[in-house]
């Protein structure tokens, strides 16, 4: 039981250090482009792609130029947000070391959390007196048996 008791941790902490590294690496290359100022031009040219023949299966055609205006809209009276742009780049840029922080908070609690399944496994197998429990061992019919 304890073996699989840390082969669980084992891949849950594979899986949290993956998915930290993940985003991470996703925060990293927002900042890059938030700083470079790319964000307002690969906006505007979505903005302006034409709306696929499939999508009117799901969607209302007019509804998605409707939101392609809007967003073209707000990126006109957003001007000067570009110009800030360097700036928030910085700031998410800040982001990534604290992932890393809860990255390393969240392994000491799955640790924690492990080690401490561990202990109570070990207590209970050699605390209990076995799989009788307090009173020892159990007899066969034990449980059975009545006192007269």
């Amino acid at each position: 039981m304890k073996a699989v008791l840390w082969l669980t941790f084992a891949l849950l902490a594979l899986l949290w250090t993956g998915g930290a590294a993940l985003l991470a690496g996703l925060t990293d290359w927002a900042a890059g482009v938030l700083g470079s100022g790319a964000a307002v031009d690969w906006a505007k040219t979505a903005a302006q792609w034409p709306v696929p023949g499939w999508i009117a299966l799901w969607v209302d055609p007019e509804a998605v130029r409707f939101v392609q205006e809007a967003a073209l809209w707000a990126l006109g009276a957003l001007g000067t947000l570009a110009d800030g742009l360097p700036v928030a780049g910085q700031l998410v840029g800040w982001l990534v070391p604290l992932l890393w922080l809860g990255w390393g908070l969240g392994i000491v609690v799955l640790l924690g959390l492990t080690a401490g399944l561990h202990w109570w496994l070990s207590r209970g197998a050699q605390g209990s007196g076995g799989p009788g429990g307090p009173g020892g061992r159990v007899t066969p019919g034990g449980w059975a048996r009545r006192s007269t």
